[in-house]
């Protein structure tokens, strides 16, 4: 609906400014209408994927609590998720409505995974489903899970870093140095007084 409403309105606005000869307002307009709305949800996107990989190991420790207090995997998952709230909550009431509904747990998962684009949330759910398959205790298969995300999270932000230095020296090397140069000699022709053009032989 918001992309319906940006393009039309972008694209009224391009003739509008087309018909009065601004063909480059015009262009601007018809861009800003037809691809805005795409970069807010892709940012939309990318914040909630964070929110949800951010919020899934402490989620994963607290469920591996409650579920070694005695309660099932289920009752465990609904006690859990009253407690949370944002895009991980969100889902996870998601797939225990489907549940609810009849559909299998192992199906209710997979339609998890697909839903989010997150390599977390694939890993928590390729972990449950072979915990569940193979037989292994789930509490262990919590607490594996959630280590390995937080190792996972820790590879992730040194990659991020070591790709920032290279950014940040490129940055420093083609704007800050350059200007401050021009700021240095710029500062010392008005502090030395110099008449430049007197020995370069100007009148």
């Amino acid at each position: 609906a918001r992309r319906a409403v940006y393009t039309g309105l972008g694209t009224i606005s391009a003739l509008a400014m087309l018909m009065n000869g601004q063909l480059v307002l015009a262009v601007l307009l018809f861009v800003y209408g037809w691809f805005w709305t795409d970069v807010v949800i892709r940012s939309a996107i990318s914040r909630r994927k964070d929110d949800i990989e951010r919020t899934l190991p402490d989620f994963l420790d607290v469920l591996a609590v409650v579920v070694s207090a005695g309660l099932g995997f289920r009752q465990a998952l609904e006690r859990v998720a009253e407690k949370y709230e944002g895009p991980w909550a969100d889902e996870l009431r998601i797939t225990l409505r489907q549940m609810d509904m009849g559909v299998s747990r192992r199906d209710a998962f997979e339609q998890l995974r697909r839903r989010n684009q997150s390599e977390q949330v694939s890993m928590f759910v390729s972990a449950l489903q072979q915990g569940e398959e193979l037989g292994a205790p789930i509490v262990d298969t919590l607490i594996q899970i959630a280590d390995d995300m937080r190792r996972t999270d820790a590879q992730n932000a040194r990659r991020k870093a070591a790709k920032a230095v290279p950014k940040a020296t490129l940055i420093v090397t083609s704007f800050m140095l350059p200007g401050t140069m021009i700021l240095i000699a710029v500062g010392f022709y008005y502090a030395s007084g110099v008449n430049f053009d007197d020995m370069f032989g100007g009148s």
